[in-house]
């Protein structure tokens, strides 16, 4: 759902439900997919695979270094390619592409946030490359994965609005529900329990304190106007709504309304 009200605000409808039987983490308005455990990256070992085959993700690879990368016995740099199949906002397939990511793995900083411009769809090889006269010894350990953000077309806009209503299938003490603005800066690199993102720009639990638990049963509302935050949609900057549950089936539907100004 889209449409513009009289104030010159546009807004945007999402729906999110538990998956049976699973708490865990959903979103809305995007998603980041991604695995809790690193890749550590060597000449051994150049290459890791992310997603399945033929799924449509439609989304940007992303990584995050958790520190330069090293680089011995050799010239030339290291770099980091995507390989797979690219699909653009216009519809236009190409398989067999490889994009180059990162152009030297030894000038990336710690916590360093790269993404593709390019999305993909279908699995990809993420792997560090070597040209006819490099390296002999190099090593990278990164996190990584697929991003997928609102960014309303591609076009600048600044927040303005954001309100969730839904409805509690059990009750969940751990119950959140938080908007992030994605963006470049913010993330955090992790050995083994990864957890893709920025800090949240607006989080109930924060906003809420103690009247944030959901029952199961019962309605709630999460509601904040005058967020006030410029996004750079046309530069790889979007919005996405993280919701977690940490009891099975916690949530039978909600709905979440995002507004924005162009």
């Amino acid at each position: 759902m889209d449409y513009q009200a009289g104030s010159g605000v546009h807004y945007k409808s999402y729906s999110t439900r538990s998956q049976v039987g699973a708490a865990r983490e959903y979103f809305a308005a995007g998603f980041y997919f991604a695995p809790a455990a690193d890749f550590n990256g060597t000449q051994g070992g150049t290459s890791v695979t992310l997603g399945s085959a033929n799924v449509p993700y439609a989304a940007h690879v992303f990584i995050v270094a958790k520190q330069a990368g090293t680089a011995t016995g050799g010239t030339g740099a290291v770099t980091i390619t995507v390989a797979g199949t690219t699909i653009t906002d216009a519809g236009v397939r190409a398989a067999s592409q490889t994009v180059t990511m990162v152009t030297d793995i030894t000038a990336l900083t710690a916590n360093e946030y790269v993404e593709t411009p390019r999305k993909f769809i279908g699995a990809v090889v993420i792997k560090l490359e070597v040209g006819a006269t490099g390296h002999t010894a190099y090593a990278l350990d990164f996190n990584y994965g697929f991003c997928k953000y609102e960014d309303f077309g591609n076009r600048p806009f600044t927040i303005t609005d954001f309100e969730c209503v839904g409805f509690g299938n059990a009750d969940d003490g751990g119950f959140q529900v938080e908007l992030v603005h994605h963006k470049a800066t913010g993330w955090t690199y992790h050995a083994s329990a990864f957890n893709p993102g920025p800090a949240a720009l607006k989080a109930m639990r924060t906003i809420h304190g103690t009247e944030s638990d959901m029952d199961g049963d019962e309605p709630f509302a999460f509601k904040v106007t005058g967020v006030d935050t410029m996004v750079d949609g046309a530069n790889s900057e979007g919005v996405i709504v993280h919701v977690t549950t940490t009891v099975n089936n916690s949530l039978e539907f909600m709905d979440t309304h995002i507004g924005v100004t162009l």
